[in-house]
């Protein structure tokens, strides 16, 4: 939206950022997504790095995980919304609602769509049951974002180093996040089999042993052990 102003121009735009509430439709490596913003309550700079950033991290999370995964996506800022972001269910699966507000306090949190499109790639069936603990799916979106983010330290988000007393292997986000990484680089392609069994409603705890030759518990055990080690040494 251009302004015009006779009256120093140039001080309005400075003082005022630009802000859009008209839709955006862009499409690309087949994947369609639709930017609203009801209230124009982001300003460009910011919505622009939304849509870049779901643009370099959906289409490879998506290939590299679940290829069927919504070809189609919106991105809705609502500022009725307290959390920070999330997706919806059923009809709202492929739409990943954000708390401007949020953005205004952390512009540079971007990646936070990173994890959000991970969980519409997920597409899990039975969100916090049995088949599908809350720990390991937010877990494994934590670990997407670090392996597919495209800004996370000026976010000021990392994976944690140190296991505090108080974590295990089920405090799922961040924590579960640098477990799994840690799983992961010992034994590839354990992330994606746990993704599989989830998607399929066949996830069961027997599968860290079937696929690392190793107890849950005792895997747990090993990464604290191992992080306590590098500690150590660093």
């Amino acid at each position: 939206m251009r302004l015009r102003c006779l009256i120093a121009p140039v001080v309005v735009l400075l003082a005022v950022p630009a802000a859009h509430a008209a839709d955006i439709q862009q499409t690309r490596e087949g994947v369609t997504l639709t930017y609203q913003d009801p209230s124009a309550s982001t300003v460009a700079d910011v919505r622009d790095r939304i849509i870049a950033t779901f643009f370099s991290t959906y289409p490879r999370e998506r290939a590299d995980f679940h290829p069927g995964a919504p070809a189609r996506v919106r991105i809705v800022m609502d500022p009725a919304y307290d959390g920070v972001a999330y997706v919806g269910e059923k009809e709202k699966s492929a739409t990943i609602t954000i708390n401007p507000r949020w953005l205004q306090k952390h512009p540079n949190d971007t990646d936070l769509v990173t994890h959000e499109a991970m969980h519409i790639v997920q597409g899990y069936p039975g969100y916090a049951s049995e088949q599908a603990p809350s720990w390991l799916v937010e877990g494994i979106a934590d670990y997407a974002r670090d392996v597919y983010g495209v800004d996370n330290a000026s976010g000021g988000w990392a994976l944690p180093t140190q296991v505090k007393p108080e974590h295990n292997v089920d405090t799922g986000y961040r924590v579960t996040g640098a477990f799994l990484k840690w799983s992961e680089a010992a034994h590839p392609g354990l992330v994606k089999a746990l993704d599989g069994a989830l998607r399929q409603g066949r996830y069961t705890p027997s599968l860290w042993k079937q696929h690392t030759g190793t107890e849950l518990p005792a895997l747990w055990d090993a990464y604290v052990a191992a992080q306590a080690a590098a500690a150590r040494k660093a």
